[in-house]
């Protein structure tokens, strides 16, 4: 009788491990799935949003999807004083033909707030396309810096990790950056992978040559680049550096570094 209780209680320990499994193993998909809900929430969320933003700002493209435009650079304008409205941190716009890109750019107290916010302030993973906080809030200065989120769905600065394949880069070197002063078109001249701890954020060079010697130093291993990078190098007067997280690596950044090919007034709204 002893042996039969026994595995009595041995079968109901057994049956009784295998519900709490059970159970333990249903919450984690529930868990799962509501944290996938969440997240696929936020991008749907964050695209509605930047679509009512872009509506605001007067620009004449409606794509959710890959910008593909029409206009001049000069006909690429915007309504600033109603941006400024929704966030007096606006400071530009870019975008980049044949890609997703195609966003406000703003300009915080610290490179923190627009990890984790929306341009419209609003708490997301998702983030808001900002300069480095010590950069020039005119997106005119010799070092300009500026960071995107690398999303899952593919917005935000995801396309710039693309950019690490030459094909791909030679395809897309034209980007447009607007401002309320300028638009400009700047051309891609070399994709990185550096370390998040590189020296890439300086923004003051004392002679020509210092910040010769810092661009050399940055792109000295590139990814991919333009054929002539090395004279493209030494004539460079600017630096745009967009930056976003490595997909696999997250102490680590792919940059597009560009230089401005020219810049002109926007005509009136």
């Amino acid at each position: 009788m002893r042996t039969k209780d026994k595995k009595d209680e041995a079968a109901t320990k057994g049956s009784l491990l295998s519900r709490l499994l059970l159970i333990f193993g249903t919450l984690l998909l529930v868990l799962a799935l509501a944290i996938a809900g969440y997240i696929a929430w936020q991008y749907v969320d964050a695209q509605n949003r930047y679509k009512e933003i872009k509506s605001v700002a007067g620009l004449e493209i409606t794509s959710r999807t890959v910008v593909d435009i029409d206009l001049t650079l000069e006909e690429l304008r915007f309504d600033w004083e109603a941006l400024r409205i929704l966030n007096p941190d606006v400071v530009g716009w870019i975008i980049v033909p044949g890609t997703n890109i195609n966003y406000p750019i703003v300009q915080g107290k610290d490179n923190e707030f627009y990890l984790y916010h929306l341009f419209d302030s609003s708490n997301s993973g998702t983030g808001a396309i900002f300069v480095d906080y010590l950069g020039s809030p005119t997106l005119d200065g010799q070092n300009n810096i500026i960071y995107g989120h690398n999303m899952l769905d593919g917005s935000m600065f995801s396309d710039i990790f693309l950019y690490s394949n030459q094909s791909y880069f030679d395809e897309h070197r034209v980007l447009y950056l607007c401002t309320p002063e300028l638009n400009y078109e700047l051309s891609a001249i070399a994709s990185i992978n550096l370390s998040a701890n590189a020296p890439l954020r300086q923004f003051t060079f004392e002679e020509e040559d210092s910040f010769l010697t810092f661009v050399r130093e940055i792109l000295a291993t590139p990814l991919a680049a333009a054929p002539d990078l090395y004279q493209l190098i030494n004539e460079a007067e600017q630096l745009y550096s967009f930056v976003t997280c490595e997909t696999f690596d997250f102490d680590r950044r792919v940059i597009l570094s560009c230089i401005p090919i020219r810049s002109v007034v926007p005509s009136e709204l």
